[in-house]
């Protein structure tokens, strides 16, 4: 069992709850659960305390922002209620001033290593490029955006009718329209390959095409598997240190152009440093793309800013 704390802003829904189960499983003993809902976040806490049956050490404890702050690492997974029909960026005035109070305590502490702060409310990298020029060094933030890696390389094994597990491919850019799947770095069973116009047109059919049909389900909230797992293994890079790169949304200084905007970039993580971005080659058509990202996570926050709204 590993003893850093994580605590979990919005513990209590979907999201939060699957990381706690998560981390839970790989190890992570030491949790501190805080929600709004302070019902459903006891019973999910009675419910994780169980475990501790079968997973020696764990600890699975309710808190305040004040808890969490105290904490090595901080999932922030609270937001806005999902609604059907609305795009990511919708959320953004709403979940910057839920996620406020938390800014607020770990700007109070005084003294300790600033914790690794991974957010997971959309629109994720706004609100990480927010939170990022807000907090400067008091924190190691970072926007959690896997889902669109591992989306992409499901769409690129239903096109090469392969095993998910053996294609290497990365999504970059926004988490939203404006995402950027790197076509041009695709590898399979360890190969680079070139995709197909059809391959290439049937993977982005697929990964733009993802959300809306996400949505059309109508079950009024996002995903819950995936996000927790991807979250927990990030959270564990983060803490325990990785040589494998992940996509992760981060502060980009001059890579692929961009400067003091967060968008998803392959970054190696580790204990008690920020994620270092890895600098790759792309096709000009992806370089053009990805600029076209930034102006739209850039005029997101502007916009933010323009309405007077916390921040």
């Amino acid at each position: 069992m590993h003893g850093a704390r994580v605590g979990i802003l919005g513990a209590a829904g979907a999201v939060g709850s699957a990381t706690a189960f998560a981390l839970a499983l790989r190890g992570r003993a030491r949790l501190v659960l805080a929600d709004a809902a302070a019902e459903r976040l006891e019973a999910q806490r009675i419910d994780l305390e169980a475990l501790a049956a079968a997973l020696p050490g764990l600890d699975v404890r309710a808190g305040d922002v004040d808890a969490l702050a105290a904490c090595e690492a901080i999932v922030a997974c609270a937001g806005a209620p999902h609604r059907d029909g609305a795009p990511r960026g919708a959320f953004l005035g709403e979940n910057a001033a839920i996620l406020a109070p938390l800014l607020d305590a770990i700007e109070a502490v005084e003294g300790a290593p600033p914790p690794a702060l991974v957010l997971v409310s959309n629109p994720v990298d706004a609100l990480t490029t927010l939170v990022a020029r807000r907090l400067g060094g008091r924190a190691r933030v970072l926007g959690h955006t896997l889902n669109d890696t591992l989306r992409l390389r499901v769409a690129i094994a239903r096109a090469r009718g392969c095993d998910p597990a053996q294609v290497e491919a990365w999504s970059v850019g926004e988490h939203g329209p404006h995402a950027v799947p790197l076509l041009s770095r695709v590898r399979v069973r360890g190969r680079r390959v070139e995709l197909t116009s059809a391959e290439c047109a049937q993977v982005r059919a697929e990964v733009e095409g993802w959300y809306a049909r996400w949505q059309a389900l109508g079950t009024g909230r996002t995903t819950q598997w995936c996000s927790g797992w991807g979250v927990a293994a990030v959270v564990e890079a983060l803490l325990d240190g990785d040589e494998r790169p992940w996509p992760v949304s981060t502060p980009l200084a001059g890579t692929w152009g961009v400067d003091d905007v967060c968008l998803t970039a392959p970054a190696l993580l580790g204990p008690g440093r920020a994620p270092r971005v890895l600098r790759w080659a792309v096709a000009p058509d992806e370089r053009a793309a990805i600029a076209g990202a930034a102006r739209a996570v850039a005029g997101a926050c502007d916009a933010l800013a323009a309405t007077g709204a916390p921040r």
